[in-house]
């Protein structure tokens, strides 16, 4: 890639970070090392503390004044009617077939500036996990924790969920050696085990049809879990079909490794309220959203969204949890002024994307983005940093690597979506007159065979988002 390029690729991933949002939200995002001090491309900053490192998750740094938002010198203002012929062109190719849709919106005004069947609704894939980002973050600030609880009583240790399903090793032995201790304080060296996993009703989701545990995709929620419930720790490798079951059965190994007794069979039980209890926590909300985004997580965005169905108080079913998530966009797509049609044939049935019941269209999904990108939401602004970098982190490390895509490499952030025939890419850039857009993209109706081809088809249409003519 040519010096020009490459110069292009850190002033607009630095527009895209800040594009519209105040100069003191990037000091903030600093401060917090939520764009570590200065933004990034491979460097020794560690990640979530949970789950897989994801490709390319660290960014080597560039100087703060380096982000401060600028148009591309010398670019005539974007054309809406050729960018929207360009973008359109590739509903000609073979693995196409014309089933091309994608949806353009301008952050700052909220007007469309390219679409081809943006209010037909579509299997949106792993690129629901953005709004179910949305709407975990509409409800939460973020900061909050997830806490496990082992409450000691009467020679019974209580395991007690929290709805932390990214527990280590290391946590659940703190957290033996903790109850441990307090049963030694109690002068109890002999104790009983019982499981108390009332915190969210969770399983499996039948949604999911033939993608979900038995498959590798998904772990089924549940109040607690040890590694989220991945049994060789691979993202795509065997699930825990009972993965609260499994952390109480680690966790009274560890009780013995820590001194105690253990008798009896795991019972399942309330903890009683008024017990001493230890407890040990998860990373904030914050870096849980960011994990599920950066690796498209389905184990954790399940979880997401069955907070969300936490919150509005509802119950803590699969059913239940997509139904918060969808009451949630439709309030926001109503904040927002998005069409009532488009948001009329939305339908959510999980929060990670794997059900093929799940529709949502274009011009929903990029007018949620572009409110996203605006700076007017401040709960939101989080997802802008979140998602990855074509070229360079997360699910996109390895794309935009094609012939006439390639310089769209470090430009583009998105949300990758793949099922079934379907190929999707949702998220923020910055067009080369500098205005911040919000956009989905989705290729829909191909072969599973063609996949390879029909996300290079993706790649080509997000590209023509950032070309310079």
């Amino acid at each position: 890639m040519g010096t020009r390029a490459t110069e292009r690729i850190w002033r607009t991933t630095a527009i895209v970070m800040c594009a519209a949002v105040p100069t003191s939200f990037y000091v903030l995002g600093d401060l917090t090392d939520a764009f570590p001090g200065i933004l990034t491309v491979q460097s020794t900053e560690k990640g979530p503390s949970f789950g897989p490192r994801a490709a390319a998750e660290d960014w080597q740094r560039v100087a703060a004044e380096e982000s401060v938002p600028t148009p591309v010198p010398g670019a005539a203002p974007v054309d809406p009617a050729d960018l929207e012929e360009r973008m359109a062109a590739t509903a000609e190719l073979p693995v196409v077939a014309g089933g091309l849709a994608f949806s353009v919106v301008d952050a700052g005004t909220g007007q469309t500036l390219a679409e081809r069947e943006a209010g037909t609704a579509l299997v949106p894939a792993s690129t629901l996990k953005l709004l179910t980002a949305a709407a975990v973050l509409r409800e939460y600030s973020g900061e909050e924790v997830l806490d496990t609880r082992a409450a000691v009583q009467d020679g019974v240790v209580t395991l007690v969920g929290g709805g932390d399903m990214t527990l280590s090793e290391d946590d659940l032995r703190e957290l033996a050696t903790q109850a441990a201790a307090l049963a030694a304080e109690q002068g109890t060296s002999e104790v009983s085990v019982a499981l108390d996993d009332s915190y969210l009703d969770g399983g499996p989701n039948p949604a999911w049809g033939n993608n979900g545990q038995a498959g590798g995709w998904v772990t089924p929620t549940a109040s607690l879990a040890l590694g989220e419930g991945w049994l060789d720790g691979e993202q795509y490798g065997p699930k825990s079909a009972s993965p609260a079951r499994d952390a109480a059965e680690r966790f009274a190994e560890l009780l013995r490794e820590a001194g105690l007794a253990v008798t009896g069979e795991i019972t399942g039980a309330r903890a009683p309220q008024e017990a001493p209890m230890v407890e040990v926590h998860s990373e904030p909300l914050a870096e849980l959203v960011r994990h599920t985004l950066l690796i498209s997580d389905n184990t954790t965005a399940e979880l997401l969204a069955h907070l969300v169905a936490r919150s509005h108080g509802a119950e803590t079913t699969p059913a239940a949890a997509a139904a918060a998530v969808e009451a949630e966009i439709r309030e926001l797509a109503a904040e927002i002024g998005v069409a009532p049609e488009a948001v009329a044939s939305l339908e959510i049935h999980d929060g990670s994307g794997l059900s093929r019941q799940n529709r949502v269209p274009p011009a929903l999904l990029s007018a949620v983005l572009a409110e996203v990108a605006s700076g007017e939401v401040p709960a939101l602004e989080q997802i802008l940093f979140d998602v990855p970098i074509a070229g360079l982190s997360g699910t996109l490390a390895d794309r935009f690597e094609a012939e006439g895509t390639e310089d769209a490499s470090g430009l583009v952030r998105g949300k990758t979506g793949y099922l079934g025939g379907a190929a999707t890419l949702a998220g923020v850039t910055v067009l080369p007159d500098g205005r911040t857009v919000g956009y989905s993209i989705a290729v829909h109706g191909f072969d599973g065979v063609d996949a390879v081809a029909a996300r290079a088809a993706v790649d080509q249409v997000a590209a023509e988002m950032v070309q310079v003519d």
